[in-house]
């Protein structure tokens, strides 16, 4: 473990707040390392933090992370303990500042919490190792620790010894495939309705929120997909794991006015909602699919 007592540091962009009475006398130990740990869906490891808060009234405190790999920190209160979305570093990773969880500190308290990160990668049966992180801890805006951590990947096989640079992919690259075309059918109520099953792969591990679509072109009178899971846009099921696919429905609609018979084509774009903004291979990245009305309006 780690420790350090209260000084100004050149490490954190954050800016300080108005510092209260005795905050110097309070303390904060960061762990030095990150294991993360191979698991059914990527890799997962906690970074704890142990803060000891001497103020002499009731005070909060907050911690900025400096992520070791882009898109790696797990927030599960995401814009609501974190005061924004957090700076985007040169080389991408993300700088944030955060509540410390469990509220105001008692003076005297000792609060212990952990920071989650995942890293949506295959699992490899060798070590591997990844860049430092950086952890701060402030007590009434003064900064009371100040702190890089390694990090180290375990193998399937248990072990941290020996491990290989772990290169994480720089740019997106999702594909997507149909079978088949959009077939409209009357519902009760008098509009149509069609669906469109689609299989989305992603195909590397760049870091990303989700997947989601738009519409390049749909013939007149069709309107906007969407999902059951999660309405328009989106592909259900958030990030994907590394060579990760997934099977889900189109749902399209229209109005009455319709006769039966060829409608023309339609296309869809699907695209990762990623930190980097380009696709690795964007021709795979669009269907397209007849569009045809079964029964006359």
């Amino acid at each position: 473990m780690l420790v350090a007592v209260l000084g100004a540091t050149a490490a954190l962009s954050v800016a300080a707040g108005p510092a209260q009475a005795a905050s110097a006398r309070s303390t904060a130990t960061v762990a030095d390392r990150l294991v993360l740990e191979p698991t059914d869906r990527g890799y997962r490891g906690s970074l704890k933090v142990d803060l000891t808060y001497r103020g002499a009234e009731p005070g909060r405190a907050t911690y900025v992370i400096t992520e070791p790999i882009p898109g790696s920190y797990e927030n599960v209160e995401w814009g609501v303990s974190c005061y924004s979305s957090g700076d985007l570093l040169p080389d991408h990773r993300t700088r944030v500042e955060c509540d410390v969880p469990g509220g105001e500190l008692a003076p005297g308290e000792r609060r212990s919490f952990t920071l989650d990160f995942r890293v949506l990668t295959s699992l490899q049966s060798h070590a591997m190792k990844a860049g430092n992180g950086r952890l701060a801890v402030k007590v009434g805006g003064e900064v009371v620790a100040d702190e890089p951590f390694s990090t180290r990947f375990r193998s399937t096989s248990g072990t941290l010894a020996d491990p290989q640079p772990y290169v994480q992919d720089s740019q997106p690259d999702v594909s997507v495939s149909i079978t088949g075309g959009l077939t409209l059918a009357r519902r009760p109520d008098g509009f149509f309705e069609g669906r469109l099953p689609v299989t989305v792969r992603y195909n590397g591990d760049a870091p990303h929120d989700q997947v989601w679509f738009e519409p390049v072109s749909l013939p007149d009178g069709i309107w906007e997909p969407w999902t059951e899971e999660c309405g328009l846009n989106c592909v259900p099921g958030g990030a994907f794991m590394e060579g990760e696919e997934r099977t889900f429905t189109l749902i399209f609609s229209t109005a009455s006015e319709l006769a039966a018979g060829d409608l023309g084509e339609g296309s869809i774009a699907f695209r990762a909602l990623s930190r980097y903004p380009n696709d690795l291979n964007p021709g795979d990245n669009v269907i397209t699919f007849p569009v045809t009305v079964a029964g006359a309006a």
